[in-house]
């Protein structure tokens, strides 16, 4: 049977209908992984923030009795001024070691980065199936091949599946 040509102009249509439904197929996984951390990520916020207000209330309290306690043996300015220097040594290194660790965090999509990887995979076989002489058809216009074989064709839902 002879192989049925489409009209280039139909053939890039096609072509570009396909690049712009893999794309957004793609953009849709990417947003539906982030969105799943981030609800993640908000719930574990939120269970962490219900706890600050106390803590901060009883950190103040320990600071002040602490503050009162040097005061017996140094003059008062001079106690709380020791426990506010080291609350803002504490601080300041507790900050910089985070900032370093967010730096070197890096966002996982495990989901998508499979899937990439896979169309990887089909985009090479697909280029060794082109350097063999195989050539892609129209969808609906070549009857179904189990495999792409020198000189036969295969239409684009077969080369997609294979």
């Amino acid at each position: 049977m002879p192989t049925a040509t489409m009209p280039s102009k139909d053939a890039l249509q096609r072509l570009l209908d396909g690049l712009q439904m893999f794309i957004r197929e793609h953009l849709a996984l990417a947003r539906s992984e982030m969105k799943a951390d981030l609800r993640a990520m908000g719930r574990d916020l939120a269970v962490c923030a219900a706890g600050v207000p106390a803590l901060v209330a009883g950190y103040l309290l320990l600071m002040f009795a602490i503050g009162y306690l040097l005061s017996v043996w140094l003059p008062q300015w001079a106690g709380f001024g020791i426990v506010a220097l080291l609350n803002l040594g504490a601080g300041g290194s507790l900050t910089l070691a985070g900032m370093r660790r967010v730096r070197g965090e890096r966002v996982e999509l495990p989901r998508m980065a499979e899937e990439l990887r896979r169309d990887r995979e089909w985009l090479a076989a697909a280029e060794a199936r082109g350097r063999r002489g195989c050539r892609l058809a129209p969808a609906g216009l070549v009857e179904s091949r189990p495999a792409c074989r020198s000189g036969s064709a295969m239409n684009v839902e077969e080369a997609m599946d294979a």
